[in-house]
């Protein structure tokens, strides 16, 4: 299944008129101290996730 990912800017987040294109807003839930992540960092546990949860999906191991 093809997608694109659309990140936000901190703070300012993504504008309301990309949003509402949008099939599905998610976020990462952030623990302890950590406040922000860098989009770079944001983007890597996203792709991560996407990937992890597809593999799990076709059986393919990790």
């Amino acid at each position: 299944m093809d997608c694109a990912i659309v990140l936000g800017a901190e703070g300012k987040g993504v504008h309301e008129l990309v949003r509402r294109k949008c099939d599905h807003l998610v976020s990462i839930p952030m623990l302890g101290k950590v406040s922000s992540l860098n989009v770079s960092v944001a983007a890597g546990v996203v792709l991560y996730e996407i990937v992890r949860q597809r593999r799990s999906r076709t059986g393919t191991p990790e």
